[in-house]
């Protein structure tokens, strides 16, 4: 079979004499534009400098006829006013000189105003006429009485008539000299527009030589590569035909009817042909019944094919799977055939099918499990699956648990607990590696509203690549129930020891050194004084030792009368304890834990649980302050034993016999036992206990 053409093969333009027309006529219009550009730029900047020059031009004597309207003006008041002032007795030709000069600024006034440019600055010159009017006759009044020798009549004209309007003058003239600015900024303008187009200039003639440059240097390149590249694609022809021929990638080429025109080694092995026999075949004829249909053949405009799965059948019979692209070949427009590129998916398949019969073996055992189970989604907690015993034991049919979360079916208080197990559980489906089984005790309620008891496990797991939470439930109800019962017998067990231990001590030992202490005294009479103070010493022990075995027959027997309360017997146990010559000790009990109800069972396990946590601190606090608390919340009764001693961290101390009969004992009313401490910040027992 014929090695084909390499797909991507660069195509001969440079060799070509359309392409150098190309490349000519492109140069020959950019120099032509940057030339015609270069002329627009040099007309526009002439333009901009007969403006710039006639605005200076006009400027200039708008400025010099305002400045010397304004000078004039004021050294025509100074005039005026020495006249007035100086009252010459005789007639002066100054007035007559005056009069003439006056007149004479008076007629280029209107010269001025022709100059003036802008709405604001023509209403501002016509007002200086208006007062050049006024002025002018004022100044005919004054000048009368001036010829009339009445100075001071013509002063006083001057002050009350003809001071505002110089005053005034010179004001609007200032404005006028004011509007100049325009004038200089219109010149800042052209400035600015004319060295924007010298800079466009220099520009565009620095381009038109690179352009000349450019067009030489490229002509001389266009040789050399031309020769370089036709090297290079003999060189890229030879390298495709040896990759075609090396890589395991599956490569396949047919013409517009199928027929195989090509085919690489690594066809040729995975399907156990040879050249001569694929020469004769159709794509047809290799591809398993259940894959006959081809794709259909691209338009123009479609050249690939992408994700193209095909099952091809091999010699031998055996099924390949192959996955990659096809690529459509045009020649002159016209389709001429397809080339793919493949790769062996044939293992990647068998997996996906392995995986597809382990999700259905796992899927029959889940629903036949004896044992309640079902997963759910850790984002929202909703059920995903549940298996038949599950359906079964709690009362809710399968719709019923797909509509709920896995929270609906638990306590209120216990919904904290199952947060922080669903994000130790994400965890480890981040880390596939490190997955773990959870195991904790919850109550669940069936449908029915029943509570029962359970031992749940859990384990992440995918379901339909989703992460869930496969969750198995153990109803343990009954399992706790024998539990409780045994442990109260236990607890029966020992306090009915402790109770015939605390009565003998009490009732015996008590009693003989009792009778000791009073034979003792009876020798008191008899004793000299030598002896007396080993005596007082040893009536005192004998004294101690009575008062030590009897609280300590009191704290293993405690009287438990009806008309005995709850606060009265830790008061008493508070006593025996002598806890006053430690620390402070602080007991409060809420108004609802005084009046509650409690059962004597109960007393008694929570004067146990009081009496166990006392000596633990005694023994381990070193603390200054015990503080007690009792209270009723919510139908539950919590018991809080508080110290401010050392601490210690509840997760790296190991779990003692006291600790553990504790939590026995709160658990066996259905309570629960929370420690809260740190190192250097105390101990808080908390007891919980419905009621």
């Amino acid at each position: 079979m014929a090695t084909p053409k390499h797909p991507m093969k660069m195509k001969k333009e440079l060799q070509s004499p359309t392409s150098l027309w190309v490349l000519f006529l492109s140069y020959a219009v950019l120099f032509l534009l940057l030339v015609v550009l270069k002329n627009v730029q040099f007309w526009n900047m002439r333009k901009k400098s007969s403006v710039l020059v006639e605005t200076v031009s006009k400027s200039l004597s708008r400025q010099t006829v305002f400045t010397s309207t304004y000078s004039n003006n004021i050294n025509e008041q100074n005039s005026l006013l020495k006249l007035l002032y100086s009252q010459p007795s005789e007639k002066n030709p100054q007035v007559e000189e005056l009069i003439s000069k006056i007149k004479k600024n008076d007629s280029t006034l209107a010269l001025n105003v022709s100059l003036v440019q802008g709405t604001k600055e023509q209403v501002a010159a016509k007002k200086l006429l208006s007062l050049s009017v006024l002025k002018k006759d004022n100044l005919t009044s004054i000048f009368n009485l001036i010829a009339q020798d009445k100075y001071e009549q013509a002063i006083k004209n001057y002050e009350k008539n003809l001071s505002p309007l110089y005053r005034q003058f010179q004001l609007i003239n200032a404005e006028l000299l004011k509007s100049d600015g325009k004038d200089i900024q219109q010149i800042r303008d052209n400035e600015g527009e004319i060295t924007s187009l010298s800079r466009s200039n220099f520009w565009i003639s620095g381009i038109l030589i690179i352009v000349v440059i450019s067009l030489g240097v490229n002509l001389i390149k266009i040789g050399k590569l031309t020769k370089k590249t036709n090297q290079e694609l003999k060189e890229s022809e030879r390298k495709y035909r040896t990759l075609t021929e090396q890589t395991n990638e599956i490569i396949k080429k047919c013409d517009t009817k199928g027929k195989f025109v090509f085919a690489n080694d690594s066809f040729k092995k995975r399907l156990e042909y040879t050249d001569e026999e694929l020469s004769g075949l159709y794509c047809s004829d290799l591809l398993d019944d259940e894959n006959k249909e081809l794709p259909h053949f691209p338009k123009k405009g479609e050249e690939v094919i992408t994700h193209v799965e095909r099952i091809f059948k091999s010699k031998s019979g055996k099924k390949i799977y192959l996955e990659g692209d096809i690529f459509a070949e045009y020649k002159n427009g016209a389709f001429v055939g397809t080339m793919g590129f493949f790769k062996d998916v044939t293992e990647k398949k068998q997996l996906e099918d392995s995986l597809i019969a382990s999700e259905l073996k796992f899927r029959t055992f889940f629903n036949v499990a004896p044992i309640p189970m079902w997963a759910f989604d850790p984002e929202t907690y909703k059920f995903v699956l549940v298996n038949k015993a599950a359906v079964s034991h709690y009362g809710f049919t399968e719709e019923e648990f797909l509509n709920k979360t896995v929270a609906d079916i638990r306590r209120e208080d216990d919904k904290d607990l199952l947060r922080n197990a669903v994000l130790k559980l994400k965890e480890d489906i981040d880390n596939p590696f490190q997955n773990k089984t959870y195991k904790y005790n919850v109550n669940h309620f069936k449908k029915s509203g029943e509570k029962i008891e359970v031992e749940i496990y859990t384990s992440p797991i995918k379901i339909d690549d989703k992460n869930c939470i496969l969750t198995i439930a153990l109803d343990v109800t009954e399992r706790n129930h024998y539990e409780n019962k045994i442990t109260k017998a236990i607890i029966k067990t020992q306090e009915d020891e402790r109770y015939e231990i605390g009565a003998e001590l009490h009732d015996n030992v008590c009693q003989i050194l009792a009778a000791v202490n009073m034979n003792l005294s009876r020798l008191k009479p008899a004793l000299n004084s030598s002896v007396m103070d080993l005596y007082c010493q040893s009536s005192s022990g004998i004294r101690m030792a009575t008062e030590e075995i009897r609280n300590l027959s009191h704290r293993l027997a405690p009287a438990f009368f009806e008309n005995t309360t709850l606060e009265e017997m830790f008061e008493g146990l508070l006593k025996s304890f002598n806890m006053k010559d430690t620390c402070s000790t602080m007991m409060y009990f809420d108004n609802c834990a005084k009046k509650y109800p409690v059962s004597q069972e109960v007393r008694l396990n929570l004067y146990r649980i009081l009496q166990e946590q006392l000596r633990n601190i005694i023994k381990y606090a070193d603390c200054t302050s015990i503080k007690i608390g009792v209270f009723v919340q919510n139908n539950k009764l919590t018991m809080r034993i508080a110290d401010n001693g050392k601490g210690f961290e509840p997760g790296q101390v190991k779990v003692g016999i006291g600790l553990a009969n504790m939590k026995r004992r709160a658990e066996l009313f259905s309570g629960k036992m929370h420690i809260n401490s740190s190192p250097g910040n105390g101990c808080e027992l908390l007891i919980t206990i419905p009621v």
